[in-house]
């Protein structure tokens, strides 16, 4: 539990993907926000790179533990990150890239070397429960104002066991020892106002299957929807996040990032919870797809791409396309909740806010692929 020094409002700035080797000059805004807690959601650095192998192949390679260390040390000597740290409770996850290897999972040979160097980065107490727990780097975090309202942030980690569907099994996120645990922490007393639920993967967006349709024709296009992680690759397990939330009778919004855009992606009551189900992707505090290629692309990729990608241009949520990050203000005076993605100058591109009593909605229950329910399915 930690207590924050504000009676009327908690506010949580995260986000996700970071190259320490790019200009991290987004990070200054994030230090403006002066919020009262960061969470990490993935990607703090990237300790794998793509080479040009001597055939004129590319690979993707692990660095070492060495450079890995290194780029710990690099991004928690920033100085606008290190600001950050003196102000605020810095918790978080992490994703494959900070892991150690682009979308490993449970048979990383480096998982044990990774969670260490990883825990270290957040500061984490020695022989903390989290350091001495079996497996994984999950942690759950309340913060409480001086009349007792109550925010919760779990962080979940969908790396350690991660196991990919086959032909022989369905495929798995998360052991059975922590989905316990996050049925625990959501039912925990006292009961928290909201729940911030952080997923390294996007929750309610599917993008693999915008990609679908070219797939089976072009290459490129089967090559990225192969490799985009998100909870609807794996409907069973989605749906018992979310057996596993309505049971509990929890308020949840989602945070996410993995996927180098920003995001809201909003399903109504009734689609997946009672209430309307908001997951909130920030991604990409230094490099964006439409930014990240060498120039001359670059320059012709900033002048023929449009900052937001709206619905009707690429379904099935509003995008926006530059480097962002996310906030999340829940206002106690008023009862609500504020999620936001912001860009450079901490101007506010994308929002959605929900009002607390908003959570006690008792919506019907829809048959999941109806009309208004997973528009890109």
């Amino acid at each position: 539990m930690v207590k924050t020094g504000k009676s009327n409002e908690f506010t949580l700035a995260f986000g996700s993907c970071n190259k320490q080797f790019r200009d991290m000059s987004l990070w200054k805004d994030v230090a403006d926000e002066r919020a009262d807690a960061f969470a990490w959601l993935g990607d703090v650095v990237y300790a794998d790179e793509k080479v040009r192998l001597p055939d004129g192949s590319k690979a993707r390679v692990y660095k070492g533990e060495d450079a890995h260390l290194e780029a710990y040390a690099e991004m928690k000597a920033h100085p606008e990150y290190a600001r950050i740290r003196a102000n605020a409770d810095v918790v978080g996850t992490w994703d494959d890239h900070d892991y150690g290897f682009n979308n490993a999972g449970k048979h990383w040979s480096h998982k044990d070397f990774a969670k260490k160097a990883f825990l270290d980065f957040l500061d984490e107490p020695e022989g903390s429960e989290r350091r001495t727990r079996d497996g994984g780097v999950y942690d759950a975090v309340d913060y409480v104002n001086d009349e007792g309202g109550r925010v919760r942030v779990i962080l979940l980690d969908l790396r350690w066991d991660l196991e990919e569907s086959d032909e022989s099994s369905s495929g798995s996120f998360m052991s059975e020892t922590q989905w316990t645990w996050f049925g625990d922490m959501l039912a925990a007393e006292p009961r928290p106002d909201v729940t911030i639920i952080g997923s390294g993967i996007q929750v309610l967006e599917a993008p693999h299957l915008i990609l679908q349709p070219l797939a089976k024709y072009v290459e490129p296009a089967r090559l990225i929807a192969e490799g985009l992680e998100n909870w609807s690759r794996n409907k069973r397990e989605k749906d018992r996040l979310f057996a596993t939330i309505k049971s509990t009778k929890s308020r949840v919004v989602f945070i996410s990032g993995d996927v180098h855009h920003g995001q809201i992606a909003v399903e109504p009551a009734g689609c997946y919870l009672p209430y309307k189900t908001i997951d909130v992707t920030a991604s990409g505090f230094t490099h964006t797809p439409f930014r990240e290629p060498r120039e001359p692309i670059r320059t012709l990729s900033l002048f023929a791409t449009p900052r937001y990608f709206n619905s009707w241009i690429l379904p099935a949520f509003d995008r926006w396309t530059g480097i962002n990050y996310g906030v999340i203000e829940v206002d106690w005076k008023r009862g609500a909740v504020r999620a936001m993605v912001k860009s450079t100058g901490r101007e506010t591109v994308l929002e959605e806010s929900m009002a607390f009593a908003d959570f006690d909605e008792d919506a019907p229950e829809k048959v999941e692929h109806r009309t208004g329910c997973s528009p890109i399915i």
